[in-house]
């Protein structure tokens, strides 16, 4: 009985362990996305920023930004958009694909281990056999034994 809840248990951890994986994978996709989010926002805002400081007349050489590096910039962060979003494109087929793949390590496991409890069902049945072909044995030679001491 107590091997039973063993394997119970390890079953369980199994699937938990796979899960753990699949959610530890999942959260660490959506933090980095979401810390390149974050880090692009900023960059625009603090360009925004230097742009507004520069229409409020507050005209310094260092916050001053020429036409050519401003479009040079916006190159940039187009260019940093467009690979962001590749990214997360492939960053979702790679989670999809690892979902399947999840999917069928799961079927492959779960068939294992029917497998490996069809076995050890058909074992057991064995042993239940042979016990009662020995106590079948003990009780006719009891029996037997009971009838000649009755004689006796």
């Amino acid at each position: 009985v107590l091997s039973d809840v063993e394997e119970d248990t390890g079953e369980l951890n199994k699937e938990n362990m796979w899960e753990l994986s699949c959610e530890t994978v999942r959260e660490q996709l959506t933090n980095s996305i979401r810390k390149q989010w974050r880090m692009l926002k900023n960059h625009v805002e603090k360009l925004d920023n230097q742009v507004s400081r520069g229409h409020s007349g507050a005209w310094n050489e260092k916050d001053v930004i020429s036409r050519e590096d401003h479009e040079l910039e916006t190159e940039k962060l187009e260019l940093e958009i467009q690979q962001c979003k590749e990214m997360i494109k492939t960053q979702q087929q790679l989670l999809q694909q690892q979902l399947t793949c999840d999917d069928d390590t799961t079927l492959l496991l779960q068939d294992c281990y029917l497998l490996e409890e069809r076995e050890r069902l058909q074992e057991e049945w064995r042993l239940f056999r042979e016990q009662k072909k020995n106590f079948e044995k003990e009780r006719r030679s009891f029996t037997e034994a009971a009838i000649r001491l009755g004689l006796e």
